[in-house]
């Protein structure tokens, strides 16, 4: 890594290394004049050999569940602005420029860019957006101009400062059900970008490598999501400690075994 500051961290939780060139490809066809880092957190140890070489790539060995994951490669980032995506996707060209110069001339001093994007070749229509438009993510206590933050551009310091997100989530659906709640209650301005951003492939239940997801998601975390929202308490629901990562196993047993 060099020492001076990127404009956007891009952070995930990464399992399919075979991806990583094509998804580092498409953002650096898709930032124009930006600079950009990326954070692999996952079971992996090494990038892949035709990525050695690149400047701007960190990976951290973790063999946690894909939150916690995902937390420990945001609290990281060294960008201004932080994005996260998945590993089977891509970035179209030029859209993270239009989305940086978006947030660049908005002057709200805390502010996150939606961003809209296709699984499995279908584009999510706008109003799926928001939390109130799914029955596993919706709650009496939100306003239908919540929204799910599942795809985002926003500012990194302030991802830190309500402590990201909750680890109790072993996937990343809930989770980011649960930062869009939480952030939109803070007073976040958010943009919801119309145009696709973000391409991504799509294994529906259990199919594919998604078995382990799927049945976190199901079998915990929207029992664990629906007991937070469906109470009247949550409307106090903003800050969480940032290191909550570490309340959550070191080993992801649904996908790593004992």
């Amino acid at each position: 890594m060099t020492n001076q500051k990127p404009d956007l961290t891009v952070a995930l939780a990464a399992i399919r290394k075979h991806n990583w060139r094509k998804l580092y490809d498409s953002i650096t066809k898709s930032i124009g004049k930006y600079s950009f880092e990326m954070i692999f957190c996952g079971p992996h140890d090494e990038l892949p050999e035709d990525m050695v070489n690149l400047p701007n790539i960190r990976v951290i060995q973790d063999f946690g569940c894909p939150t916690r994951a995902q937390q420990i490669a945001c609290i990281q980032a060294k960008g201004k602005y932080l994005a996260w995506t998945a590993d089977d996707g891509w970035f179209l060209p030029g859209k993270l420029e239009q989305c940086l110069d978006i947030l660049e001339n908005n002057p709200a001093e805390r502010k996150c860019l939606v961003t809209h994007y296709s699984e499995g070749g279908n584009a999510q229509g706008l109003s799926s957006y928001s939390l109130n438009f799914h029955e596993p993510a919706r709650s009496p206590y939100f306003q239908d101009s919540y929204l799910v933050f599942n795809s985002v551009i926003l500012q990194t310091e302030y991802f830190k400062e309500i402590g990201g997100l909750d680890c109790e989530f072993e996937v990343l659906p809930m989770a980011f059900c649960d930062y869009g709640a939480r952030t939109h209650r803070d007073g976040i301005e958010v943009i919801l970008k119309e145009d696709v951003i973000f391409e991504c492939t799509h294994f529906p239940g259990r199919t594919g490598d998604h078995a382990p997801v799927h049945d976190a998601q199901t079998g915990h975390d929207m029992q664990v999501y629906r007991k937070i929202y469906s109470n009247p308490n949550c409307v106090g629901r903003i800050n969480i400690p940032l290191d909550n990562w570490k309340n959550a196993s070191e080993r992801w047993e649904r996908r790593f075994g004992k």
